[in-house]
């Protein structure tokens, strides 16, 4: 069995922590420049290009701006830091076991919370994206230009989605070409739904199509394609509630049926 850490070292870290956290709380604003350059300079160091290059799209499919040599570092920070708080806790007697336990888990922590913060990133984007076509319709039908549409559109969806246009916008503003800002957008965020979108607006800004048209039949259709994964996640549900129902409200109320007829029969054959 392992042994666990002695209560009063334990005891004694957690007020060591709780008198120092004001003093962080202090210091590190102040020299926040710095702590990023650490972190920068320690993922640097210890990671290859390949992975940052992976990282760095993931970052920015999450929406977050920071390098991801800075991501990196803190994620061997975490571990480090913790390695040297673990070490007085080594010399009390604690079992190696936690520091093989949470070293790991701190590690793989950061990049478990990117994923899911991807995940719901994309989720965000795919929901905007029906109320997003029907504004852009709406705006191009009302004489806007293609940009002015856009931006009108995107503060009208509003959250990630209005981040990602603002930002192609942007791009377009500094002169690049609206159709390579929009596809950069599309690979950067990796929505299926974008993809289609900025397809779409690309091939009508090409050949001259009318946008408004195009805008107005491709709402029509994401809200049908919306209407069908709602259907569809409402089948998936209730097929997940059959047994929870089948545990916690039919075999309960089959147990308070059949107790009293189980009691009677065994007292009928006594």
């Amino acid at each position: 069995m392992v042994p666990l850490p002695d209560v009063a070292t334990v005891a004694a870290l957690l007020a060591g922590g709780a008198v120092l956290l004001p003093s962080l709380g202090k210091v590190v604003p102040a020299n926040k420049a710095r702590v990023s350059e650490v972190f920068c300079r320690t993922g640097l160091r210890f990671s290859s290009a390949e992975e940052r290059d992976r990282l760095a799209k993931k970052l920015a499919q999450a929406g977050i701006k920071e390098k991801p040599e800075w991501f990196l570092g803190l994620r061997l920070s975490l571990v480090g830091g913790f390695l040297v708080l673990f070490i007085p806790m080594l010399l009390v007697g604690t079992d190696l076991f936690w520091l093989v336990l949470f070293a790991p888990l701190l590690y793989l922590v950061p990049g478990i919370w990117l994923n899911g913060r991807i995940s719901k990133r994309k989720s965000e984007i795919r929901l905007a994206l029906a109320d997003f076509t029907l504004f852009l319709s709406t705006a191009l039908s009302a004489g806007s230009d293609i940009r002015l549409a856009l931006w009108e559109a995107a503060e009208g969806a509003g959250g990630a989605l209005r981040e990602e246009v603002e930002r192609a916008l942007l791009e377009s503003s500094t002169g690049k070409r609206l159709a390579d800002a929009l596809d950069e957008m599309a690979d950067r965020c990796d929505v299926d739904e974008l993809r289609t979108l900025a397809r779409v607006l690309n091939q009508a800004l090409r050949y001259g199509s009318s946008l408004a048209e195009i805008m107005r039949a491709y709402s029509e259709q994401m809200r049908t394609v919306r209407r069908f994964e709602i259907m569809e996640a409402a089948n998936k549900l209730s097929v997940k509630l059959v047994l929870p129902v089948l545990l916690f409200i039919l075999g309960p109320c089959m147990i308070a049926l059949g107790y009293p007829a189980l009691v009677a029969l065994l007292k009928a054959f006594d």
